[in-house]
């Protein structure tokens, strides 16, 4: 069934990755580690590989996916996740 005026996402998403864009653009700026692009995108490439991927097609897949955002445990893992991260990225830079 379409709707009129309702348009369906036609690609493939990690809705993962959009989050931890999401976040890590609104915490990143405060951490302390380097703020270079290299470490910023060698943060969010740990992040990724430590986090479960959620891949959706359609719009109504990507809410679904936005429901674990209103679960305060999966935000506690999240901010922990980038901690991490950061705190790896941090003791050993790559530029």
């Amino acid at each position: 069934m379409r709707w009129k005026g309702y348009k369906v996402m036609k690609q493939l998403r990690n809705y993962t990755e959009e989050a931890v864009k999401f976040y890590l653009e609104r915490w990143y700026k405060d951490a302390d580690v380097c703020q270079c692009e290299t470490c910023r995108l060698d943060v969010m490439a740990i992040m990724l590989n430590s986090l479960k991927p959620k891949y959706v097609v359609t719009d109504k897949g990507a809410l679904y996916a936005q429901l674990d955002d209103f679960d305060p445990q999966v935000k506690i893992d999240f901010m922990t996740n980038m901690s991490q991260a950061a705190r790896i990225v941090k003791n050993g830079p790559r530029h």
